[in-house]
């Protein structure tokens, strides 16, 4: 089901899929709904009701008025939480995601049951600002097909890439983003390279679980473990052959959500 949501003066695509707990999935930078692939209709058949949307940037939702701004990220987030009518559900942030996900729950501690971060981590270091930047001058310099194989390297892990070579050449011949695509990657990544989390991951206080990628040549396994350990009580987990995309390399990423999320508080 499509649910328009409207913040203001513009609008996002919203998508639920199921019943039950709710679930909302923040997607990384670039991404939208379609990120996630067939994982909405996987939490559902495991008894969720799962949510997605396209973030302000990516079609068929409005374009970024002017800058990426994790405020209004989290505050979009709300809209669509309130749009659903759900009051309280599980979060679900992948790499840029998770720091929008860790901005919300901190902000809005009522709203969320239990935090998943997953390839991300709260604390710029000289080395992320450098990666960021060096999106950021790909998205504004490169074309669509050029853009998604400079990614490859960052997107997946040497095994994946070795074991899967054909997968991850159609994933990156529909990912080709458009002009108006990159121009929001451009915009995200320059938001990333100074944004700082750590005061927002100290105050959270919902059950979290922190997932790492072994070979994650983009956000290393080492800082998302020291995001884990900025927030209280949180757990963390490390996919040893995995890469960045976490849920797409690694079967056991989806099965230790799953379990963490279905278990008591």
């Amino acid at each position: 089901m499509t649910v328009i949501v409207r913040r203001g003066d513009h609008q996002l695509h919203s998508y639920s899929e199921g019943d039950g707990p709710a679930i909302l999935l923040v997607p990384g930078l670039g991404g939208g709904a379609r990120l996630f692939g067939t994982l909405p209709r996987r939490f559902a058949r495991q008894g969720f009701r799962c949510l997605s949307f396209d973030p302000r940037g990516i079609p068929p939702s409005d374009p970024l008025a002017k800058s990426h701004d994790f405020d209004a990220a989290a505050a979009d987030l709300l809209a669509i939480l309130d749009e659903h009518e759900v009051e309280t559900c599980h979060l679900l942030g992948t790499s840029m995601g998770g720091k929008v996900a860790m901005h919300f729950a901190a902000w809005m501690p009522s709203r969320v049951s239990k935090l998943v971060i997953l390839a991300s981590s709260a604390r710029p270091s000289p080395r992320s600002q450098r990666v960021h930047r060096c999106f950021e001058i790909l998205a504004a310099n490169l074309d669509g097909q050029d853009f998604s194989e400079a990614l490859a390297p960052f997107l997946f892990g040497k095994s994946f890439l070795g074991r899967k070579p054909a997968m991850v050449d159609d994933i990156l011949r529909a990912m080709r983003p458009d002009a108006r695509v990159r121009e929001t990657m451009a915009a995200q990544a320059m938001s990333l390279q100074n944004y700082d989390a750590s005061a927002m991951a100290s105050k959270i206080t919902c059950p979290c679980l922190c997932v790492a990628g072994g070979e994650d040549f983009l956000t290393l396994a080492e800082d998302v473990q020291a995001t884990a350990e900025l927030i209280p009580g949180a757990e963390f987990v490390l996919m040893e052959s995995a890469g960045h995309s976490l849920l797409l390399e690694d079967p056991q990423t989806f099965e230790a959500v799953l379990t963490f999320l279905s278990r008591g508080p």
